[in-house]
């Protein structure tokens, strides 16, 4: 016994090492396969650090593994990663190899798969890095072996974590899969086999044209499917499909074709109550929707029943979802929103997306006792999209307040809307605005909104809008956002072609405020960070739109901006293509007055700027440097000086992220002039006085200022200017930098006689 113990040890113990020593022998064969597999089929460069075999993993069967492999693009998308892995993973047939010099594949693991799919502007797409067939056959015809190196027997495919990004520039589309896993199994060797699929994905987002259309929505799904591998049809049997918690269910078939897929499928909701549709509530937001109470009936249905090629052979397909008397109620709140009822449908016979009608049949609601109606249909969303629809009703925010768990924010008023459009996509473009049927009217009387994220609470008392096909008038709109107040009134244009097709709406508008406190919306983020900044705000740079093209007409009775107040300020203030431009503003100021024009450009948003002239006269030299902090930190005698002066300033900058002059790109320059300054209690004149011993020199009167300046390299240079103090003419020069630093020259006559007092 003990013999044949020994000698069964000794068997086992040579097959150990034969599992161990085989693997060695056959890795650089494989390698080389594999390489020569990737270079003659694939226009990209693939690389991986580590590549092993094993017979241990999955005996009978070959286990290579392969860790770090990336492919990465070439031409246009040089250096882009197309795909990269931390561990590839492939059983294989050993027998195969040994016989006919072949990977037949029977296993895939994929662990943490990293795809970057992207389309550029001229549709071309990274992931056509399969080299075309005449090229390839190129490859065949000198290597034999080629064409019949691989062969598919696969039993088992695993994906772990992985993360899919599409990027599409032609469709400004973005989306994005994460901590996608899937576990597959099944015989596909077989004829037919059945299939059995595992898919879980914590996250899909999808935005599109700067819309976030789905975020953050968990997708499962456990299937059952028989796989015809000879005619490439797959057929479900029991599936669950969840979307967030709402529970679908597939029915049908998939066959795969040469040019398409051949589909007969229904995709429909399992569950049969309106709650079912909370469902698709992301789960950082499912709190909002615990313990509320629905009834009503849910019927949600879609179904695709022909051959798919592209977007001009579709199969016929129909999605329906339809609520009838349905109620959502809250536990905590007084009111509910009832008499819920939609019927929403897309359908198409089948061909050319063109064909595609899309009806919102039926939305109604009632909420407060005050019904809301909307209907809508697109049809040709292609060639010409002719749209079609009417809303009517009245929203008594007050009620949805008390419906409607409104936490992070306070909202009041009622709007009142009645307004209907019948118009198509062509008519638009071309301008035929008597073509467009566009009429209506809203109104809101009495809205107020506050949040933590506004600095102040902004209200409406009034505002009503007339809807026409060329414009839209703005009859009235009164608003007040903290101390400061707006009203409005005008006519905006283009505005169908600005919200169907981002186009530009234009208009002109007469403006009015009786205060304009700037103050109010230079709020950081906390108390302490003020008292910490004092005069520094954090802000983001405020990016103009392009699409707009406004004239305000404004006048206002007084604007307060830091320790500064303005008055009667008047003049023409135009937004257009990113530029926002003051045009010949005059306002009363320092005991003076002040005419101001220029531009904040945003036309490049890496390099905005700030360029405007101003014209200053009779300014109070005093009531300045108490208004403005930036003059009294730079020029601390300005505190401590009397008299007016005159000023002429050309300023340009480019501004950072944070709407920050960039000190480097100052330029401009100007003039200042005053008939006399006198400067008294100034720590510089008293040192003065004290070093001659005669306190005359305590106050300064300087008389004929004429300066002339330039910003030039993060400094104020001052041209040589001769002011007359104490009876004589003294010369002054020098310069002066934006980081307080000075160097001035000051050539003045002193009599030797005040020397030698001191």
């Amino acid at each position: 016994m003990k013999k044949f113990i020994k000698i069964f040890a000794i068997i086992v113990g040579v097959i150990f090492l034969i599992l161990l020593v085989i693997p060695l022998i056959f890795k650089d064969k494989i390698e080389r396969i594999a390489r020569e597999e990737m270079n003659n089929q694939l226009n990209a460069e693939v690389q991986w650090t580590d590549f092993s075999l094993s017979m241990i993993k999955k005996f009978p069967s070959l286990s290579i593994s392969v860790h770090d492999l990336s492919v990465v693009g070439e031409k246009q998308f040089e250096g882009d990663t197309l795909l990269s892995l931390n561990k590839f993973l492939m059983s294989v047939n050993l027998s195969t190899i040994i016989r006919s010099n072949r990977i037949e594949v029977e296993s895939i693991l994929l662990d943490q798969p990293l795809i970057h799919a992207k389309v550029l502007a001229d549709s071309t797409v990274n992931w056509d890095i399969v080299k075309a067939t005449e090229e390839f056959q190129e490859e065949v015809d000198t290597n034999a072996e080629v064409s019949s190196n691989f062969t598919v027997n696969l039993q088992s495919l695993v994906i772990n974590h992985g993360i899919i990004t599409y990027s599409d520039k032609s469709l400004l589309l973005d989306a994005g899969i994460y901590d996608l896993n899937v576990d597959m199994s099944g015989d596909l060797s077989a004829s037919i086999t059945d299939l059995k699929i595992k898919t879980s994905i914590n996250r899909v987002d999808i935005d599109m044209e700067g819309t976030r259309y789905v975020k953050g929505l968990k997708v499962s799904l456990d299937a059952e499917m028989i796989a015809d591998m000879t005619n490439e049809v797959f057929t479900f049997k029991e599936n669950d499909l969840m979307l967030n918690r709402l529970n679908l269910c597939f029915e049908g078939s998939i066959g795969m074709l040469e040019d398409g897929y051949d589909l007969d499928l229904t995709l429909s909701s399992k569950d049969t109550n309106f709650e079912a549709i909370l469902g698709l509530v992301p789960d950082e937001f499912a709190h909002y929707t615990k313990d509320v109470q629905t009834t009503g009936n849910l019927t949600m249905e879609s179904v695709a029943k022909g051959i798919y090629r592209d977007a001009n052979h579709l199969p016929a397909f129909n999605v329906m979802l339809k609520v009838d008397d349905g109620k959502i109620k809250y536990p905590d709140l007084p009111k509910a929103i009832e008499d819920i009822n939609i019927d929403f449908q897309v359908n198409n016979k089948g061909g050319s997306a063109d064909s595609t009608l899309t009806e919102i049949k039926t939305f109604h609601f009632v909420l407060g006792q005050n019904p809301f109606d909307a209907s809508m249909s697109v049809q040709t969303p292609m060639s010409n999209a002719r749209f079609k629809g009417v809303m009517a009703g009245v929203i008594d925010l007050n009620s949805l307040k008390e419906a409607m768990p409104l936490d992070s924010f306070d909202i009041k008023g009622v709007i009142d809307a009645h307004i209907s459009v019948d118009a198509d996509m062509q008519t638009i473009e071309k301008e035929l605005y008597d073509q467009v049927m566009v009429n209506g009217q809203l109104t809101m009387n009495g809205f107020y909104y506050n949040s933590k994220d506004i600095p102040e609470a902004v209200t409406i008392s009034t505002a009503s809008l007339l809807f026409s096909p060329k414009n839209i008038i703005l009859d009235q709109f009164n608003c007040n956002i903290g101390r400061s107040d707006l009203s409005l009134k005008g006519r905006l244009e283009n505005y169908l072609p600005y919200v169907l097709n981002d186009e530009t709406i234009k208009g002109e508008l007469t403006h009015y405020s009786r205060l304009l406190d700037v103050n109010e919306f230079l709020v950081a983020g906390s108390e302490e960070s003020v008292r910490a900044e004092e005069d520094t705000v954090a802000m983001e740079l405020m990016e103009v739109p392009k699409n707009i093209d406004l004239v305000f007409n404004s006048s206002i009775d007084k604007i307060l901006y830091d320790k500064l107040e303005m008055n009667q300020v008047k003049g023409k203030i135009t937004v257009r293509d990113g530029v926002v431009k003051l045009d010949g503003i005059d306002m009363n100021l320092l005991k003076g007055q002040m005419t101001m024009s220029g531009q904040y450009n945003t036309q490049d948003t890496q390099k905005p700027y700030f360029d405007f002239f101003f014209n200053a006269r009779d300014i109070d030299i005093t009531q300045t440097a108490n208004s403005f902090s930036v003059i009294d930190s730079l020029l601390p005698i300005a505190s401590s000086s009397k008299g007016k002066i005159g000023a002429k300033l050309e300023y340009y900058s480019l501004l950072d992220q944070e709407m920050s002059p960039v000190i480097s790109s100052i330029t401009g320059g100007g003039n200042m002039v005053s008939k006399s300054i006198e400067v008294s209690d100034s720590e510089v004149l008293n040192k003065m006085a004290s070093l001659l011993n005669n306190n005359k020199y305590k106050t300064m009167k300087a008389e004929d200022i004429n300066i002339d300046f330039v910003l030039k390299d993060g400094k104020i240079i001052v041209s040589p200017f001769h002011p007359k103090v104490f009876g004589s003419t003294l010369t002054v020069q020098g310069e002066q930098g934006f980081d307080h630093s000075l160097n001035y020259v000051v050539k003045a006559p002193i009599s030797r006689k005040e020397v030698a007092k001191a």
